[in-house]
């Protein structure tokens, strides 16, 4: 009978130690299955043979929501992957980088790597071959990747005549690769599209590459180019009822025991079983299987026999408490579960064999004996001997201060005794704490306060005093403003700032011998007069505590508004502009604001459409506040110039058989929205636009625009069309 599989506790840990010939514990087995249907591959696609034939060799994947998305595009260093599975090629273990844009960091580099013989690479005049390996897989691509990797006979082929002969767009398939597409179609190793066409150059989806390497598999072209390697190492005989067994083989190959696929992490396997049938010679088949089909199987044959228990117990030897816990483990080949009994109470044994039991005690030498027995009534015994002598609790305390000035201050602490949870604890003989910790407020007097601590577990047992003194000491309150300038331009400041105290939740503030805060803090606003201001600040608790006295001074002068233009252009073809900005001023929130004296803003803003003189137009701004106080004159100047209209021409041929023709177009101007169009001094449009009808004369005529606006200015274009009539038939 073939022994359970069992699954590692730590998959990789457990690989690990049996390569390096550790000793690891096996757990109940879980077994696995794998599926190769997709879900978006159903039973009838035209691929699904070949899609799941190449899965379930493990050549292609699918996607973690179980598709594989037959439809998709394949990429170029995808195809160097399934190139790689397919034909079994050696991977590339070296450091050595073809291409520039396919690095060793990169997951598909071993694979571009082993397949760049079959594949087509780009080889510029100057700088490193490039691989394009995001790009897609192209139908050339395939089809060259397939007649290189079979071995096949390229260089007899009379490739234009087999692709033109087949397909219309022959022309399309690259030259230097003419000969390798000519063999993969003659070969049927791949075929055109039913429109007659190649079409070389398009992507190819991921079930037409499945289904192209499918075939090859198939066929008699497809020849191994890798060994099959399987090295196994099995004991001859174990006396453990958990047999480990490793190997080496390709990194690529599939492996299985006794007809179980089992997992391959870069070239090594590890496995463990369970030897549920008894001492007796199992038998193990190994086998192990490439991409391309190849196969090594081993066979191995391993004798169990089992032995008795191995125990080993860790006990105290001396104990201050009357509980103590008793580990240790037990193993036995015959099995895995033997019974474990302390002083005939039984224990629990974990997966790997340990143990624990926590024991009563007496006080005074107390006896362990620990047995353990296997199925087979083999037995192993080991005493120990452990000593109790029990002392009184362990009183710790918080951090305590050595002086205060709070009137209340929190005392705490916890006290453990290893024989009672809940000792009690006194504070000067009161009960503070029963259930082995204290918190208590107290109350100081001014001056020194002694406290004495003890603790007293249920035995009757005290810890040792401890003494503590603080010394109360009364102080005033602590004032803090919040930030007062040494200056200002405004009229107005708000002060702020609060004020703290040990001994009072809610110690008063003045400001200048004023009432400004009744619970701590304050926030007044005031009326600065013109020059220095001084404040005096100071807090009372309510004990008659003052803080120290702040004096600050704040010096208030008054300035004029601050005006900030929108952009003022320098120049304008445009006779009207508009002029905007706006004012702040500290002390007025609506400064009033004047254009060359004009009035032009009473809300801090302005926005003015000024018409302008041919030439230079100087403008002069300022904004006055409330205070009369002026803001910097600021000067600019707009050089207006007149400039001519633009004239945009539909399309207007330069040759024609026709003898009459429409001739159409649109002017526009800054400063008029309807400039008149003439054409040969004929006035076609009076409102921007024109569309006029013209016969032609045979040869060449001339059509002379002009465009005028309401200022005057004119602009001429100048076009030519020539009139050739088609030749009367007879």
């Amino acid at each position: 009978m073939r022994g359970m599989r069992v699954r590692l506790a730590a998959a990789w840990l457990m690989l690990f130690s049996m390569l390096v010939g550790g000793v690891a514990s096996a757990a109940t087995v879980v077994q696995q299955t794998t599926s190769y249907a997709f879900v978006d591959v159903k039973t009838t696609y035209w691929a699904n043979e070949a899609i799941v034939s190449m899965a379930k060799q493990g050549i292609i994947t699918g996607n973690p929501d179980g598709s594989f998305k037959p439809e998709s595009a394949i990429t170029r260093e995808q195809l160097a992957k399934l190139i790689t599975l397919t034909f079994g090629l050696d991977l590339v273990s070296d450091g050595t980088q073809t291409f520039a844009d396919v690095n060793s960091s990169s997951w598909a580099y071993k694979y571009v790597e082993s397949a760049k013989e079959y594949l087509t690479g780009y080889f510029p005049v100057k700088g490193k071959p490039f691989f394009d390996p995001q790009a897609n897989a192209t139908r050339e691509d395939v089809a060259v990747a397939l007649v290189r990797a079979m071995g096949l006979e390229t260089d007899n082929v009379d490739a234009e005549n087999i692709l033109a002969y087949k397909f219309d767009d022959y022309d399309e398939v690259s030259p230097q690769l003419a000969k390798e597409v000519a063999v993969a179609v003659d070969q049927k190793l791949i075929q055109g599209f039913p429109d007659g066409t190649f079409q070389p150059n398009s992507p190819i989806n991921r079930a037409s590459v499945a289904t192209l390497l499918y075939r090859v598999l198939k066929s008699s072209y497809a020849t191994a180019t890798q060994d099959v390697k399987l090295e196994v190492q099995v004991p001859g005989q174990v006396a453990d009822r958990t047999l480990k067994v490793s190997g080496k083989v390709n990194a690529d190959a599939k492996v299985y025991i006794n007809d179980e696929e089992v997992e391959n992490v870069d070239g090594a396997f590890a496995e463990a079983y369970d030897l549920d049938g008894g001492e007796k010679v199992y038998e193990y088949v190994f086998k192990a299987v490439l991409p391309n089909g190849r196969s090594s199987t081993v066979t191995k044959k391993v004798t169990y026999a089992t032995t008795g228990p191995q125990l080993t117990v860790q006990a105290p030897e001396t104990a201050n408490q009357l509980k103590a816990k008793i580990t240790g483990k037990v193993t036995d080949s015959s099995d895995p579960y033997p019974t474990v009994k302390i002083n005939d109470e039984s224990a629990t044994l974990s997966y790997n064999g340990e143990f624990s039991l926590e024991v009563t005690l007496e006080e005074g030498i107390n006896r362990i004996v620990v047995t353990a027995t296997n199925k087979n009534d083999k037995k192993a015994v080991v005493e120990k001997q452990i000593v109790v002598t029990l002392g009184g609790p362990v009183l710790n305390l918080d951090n305590m201060p050595e002086t205060s000035s709070s009137k209340t201050v929190t005392l705490s602490g916890k006290a453990t005794d290893k024989n009672d949870s809940y000792p009690k604890v006194y504070m000067n003989d009161k009960l503070v704490g029963s259930y082995g910790s204290f918190r208590e407020e107290v109350t100081l007097k001014e001056g020194e306060n002694v406290f004495v601590f003890k603790a007293t577990n249920s035995l009757g047992k005290s810890s040792a005093l401890i003494t503590k003194k603080i010394i109360f000491t009364v102080g005033g309150p602590e004032l803090k403003l919040d930030l007062v300038p040494e200056t200002s331009s405004s009229k107005t400041v708000t002060l702020s700032g609060s004020a703290t105290d040990k001994n009072d939740g809610y110690p008063k503030i003045y400001l200048n011998d004023k009432l400004v805060g009744s619970y701590g803090s304050f926030h007044e606003e005031v009326t600065l007069k013109e020059g220095e201001n001084t404040f005096v600040f100071k807090a009372v608790n309510n004990l008659g505590k003052s803080s120290e006295v702040i004096t600050k001074k704040i010096t208030f002068t008054v300035g004029g508004p601050e005006l900030k233009l929108d952009l003022v252009p320098e120049t304008s073809s445009s006779k009207t502009v508009t002029l905007s900005g706006s004012a702040t001023d500290t002390n007025d929130s609506y400064p009033k604001i004047y254009l060359n004296d004009k009035l032009v803003g009473s809300y801090g803003s302005f926005r003015e459409e000024v018409t302008l003189k041919e030439g230079e137009n100087p403008f002069v701004f300022k904004a006055v506040n409330s205070l009369g106080k002026s803001s910097e004159v600021i000067t600019k100047t707009i050089i207006f110039t007149v400039s001519g209209p633009e004239l945009s021409l539909d399309y207007l041929p330069e040759t024609t058989s026709s003898a009459e023709i429409t001739i159409s177009g649109s002017a526009k101007d800054a400063n008029d929205s309807y400039p008149k169009i003439y054409l040969n001094d004929k006035l076609v449009g009076s409102y921007g636009s024109f569309r006029e009808t013209v016969t032609l004369q045979a040869g060449s005529n001339t059509f002379v625009f002009k465009v005028m606006n309401s200022l005057g200015k004119v602009t001429t274009l100048e076009k030519t069309v020539v009139y050739t009539p088609e030749p009367v038939k007879e």
